[in-house]
This record gives structure tokens, sequence and C-alpha cells, in this order.
């Protein structure tokens, strides 16, 4: 029997918990159970809305995304304390034109690499105190399937169109990707996952800063402004709220980094390589 057997539980359960950067009870020698075992699964499928204002008419007329928009935000969560993570997986049904298992295996390469590793969520516990006290890094995972899909996405070729809206490579929509495009995709899967737009005046927010950008594609927009960009904690906010439901009533998680607005027009990010076209009108998600 190892050194930790040898010890009394509480002696051993203080031990785990003065090491909260790493999972506690990974190998199962904790005796405290609640540390290492990992809560179930929860379908989330919840109403996201955004009211998009402040779109101009002149140089360019944008005026018909000032409106507002609705849609469902549908995937899986998992909080495991074995591993000190959080999972949120994505089930896909694909659909549409001819796309190859390359094709799709780059649209869950880009995904999970923009999306992963970006939060984490700090959930203190006051019935298991020190369980990962460092909190849980999100990560995100795409699965392909033929029945049980969160969404049906259709494969558009490139330069297609929907309602007068077009993306890089084909994405004309959070539903309608194109088949090439690695980048207007995953600002499309925000969506999925709750995240609303950052274009002109969303929801009260000048991200126009008076003016000081255009309020779609800056230099240095998060992802949901940006798609080349990086998504922004706060686009993880609701995905915190379903977290917290899993622990129970009374557990509030927050996010680490914080989820603040931008305090100002943001600093340019560099450019991606090779830069992509700016497409005619930002991308928005499919409405009912």
């Amino acid at each position: 029997m190892g050194l930790l057997g040898r010890r009394r539980p509480r002696e051993a359960t203080d031990a785990a918990r003065a090491m909260p950067d790493t999972a506690p009870c990974a190998t199962g020698t904790c005796p405290d159970d609640c540390m290492n075992r990992d809560l179930p699964p929860r379908e989330v499928d919840i109403a996201v809305t955004e009211t998009i204002s402040g779109a101009p008419t002149t140089p360019t007329d944008y005026s018909s995304w000032n409106n507002t928009y609705g849609w469902r935000s549908k995937y899986m969560l998992t909080v495991r304390r074995s591993s000190c993570t959080v999972l949120l997986t994505m089930r896909l049904k694909v659909i549409g034109a001819a796309i190859t298992p390359e094709q799709k295996a780059a649209w869950k390469t880009a995904i999970e690499n923009k999306w992963s590793g970006k939060v984490r969520f700090v959930c203190p516990d006051r019935r298991c105190v020190g369980a990962c006290g460092a909190g849980y890094p999100v990560a995100v995972e795409v699965v392909y399937v033929e029945s049980g899909e969160h969404y049906t996405v259709t494969a558009n070729n490139p330069g297609a169109a929907e309602g007068g809206r077009a993306g890089l490579g084909g994405t004309t929509s959070m539903t309608g990707w194109g088949v090439n495009d690695l980048v207007d995709i995953t600002h499309e899967f925000g969506h999925m996952i709750g995240a609303p737009e950052e274009y002109f005046t969303t929801d009260g927010f000048d991200y126009t800063f008076n003016h000081a950008t255009r309020g779609f594609r800056d230099a240095g927009g998060g992802n949901m402004n940006n798609p080349a960009n990086d998504p922004a904690s706060r686009n993880f906010r609701k995905i915190c709220e379903q977290a917290s439901l899993i622990f129970g009533r009374d557990m509030a998680c927050t996010m680490d980094p914080p989820p603040v607005q931008p305090s100002g027009p943001p600093a340019p990010a560099p450019a991606p390589t090779p830069a992509p076209a700016a497409p005619s009108t930002p991308s928005t998600p499919s409405h009912p």
C-alpha cells in the first residue's frame, strides 16, 4: 500500500486539497469521493436573442441588420472533476454539397482550436471544499453524427449566399458552412453555443466606439466581431451559467479571465497569414 493509502482519510483529503492545480484525485486514491466524481452531463437547449442597431446606411448600406434575432443554443456540457475540466460537446449532422472527410476534419480542428482553452470556470463548492480549486478549463469537441444531432449543418460550395448574406468560402449562416471555410465557421459555432454578435451596436453596447471603428471585422475585435480572432471570455457567459446549474442551485461559477466588455477600440491584432478577404457583409446566425 502506498504512502497515501497509509494515511488516515482526513489527512489524505487535506493532502489532495493542498495541490489545487492538478486533478486532486485523478488516480482514484482520494478517500473523499466528491473530489474525483464526474457530474452527470447536461443537455442544453436555451433561447438566445440579440438586438442589433446603429448599422449605417452610408457609405455602404447595412441597415437591414438593424433588427432583433432569436435562435436556440444547443450542446452537451460535462463537468469532469476527475480531470478538472468542463467539456462542451457539439453533435453535428452534415448535409448538402459534397464534402470530403478531410474538409470535415478541418472544420473540427478549426473550431476546437479556436474555442478550447480560452477560459476557465472557477466553481467553489461548499459541499466539496478543495475540489478543482484552480478551476475548470473549458474544452470544446465537435462530433459528427447521423442522428441525435444538436444541429444539421448544410455544407455550401464557395460563392453561396443566403438572404443576401455571404461569408468566407460559402459560409452563409449559423447552419450554412462553406466547405473550404475555416474562419467564419468558428464565428457561427459561437452562435450555436450562445454567443451574440458584436456588430455595430448589439444589445445596447456600441462596438464602433462612437464610430471609431466600422463595427464588424475590426482588426482587434473578438471572434464574434471578427472571426479571424479568438473569442473573448464574455462569449462563454451562457455556458458558465449552465455549468453552475450542473453543480446545483446554490452554486455560482465565475470566469477567469472575467467577462468584461472592451473599454475602447481594440488594439489591432496581427493579420492572419494569409489574410482572408473581407466579405461584402458580416455573417449572422440563421433565424427562424
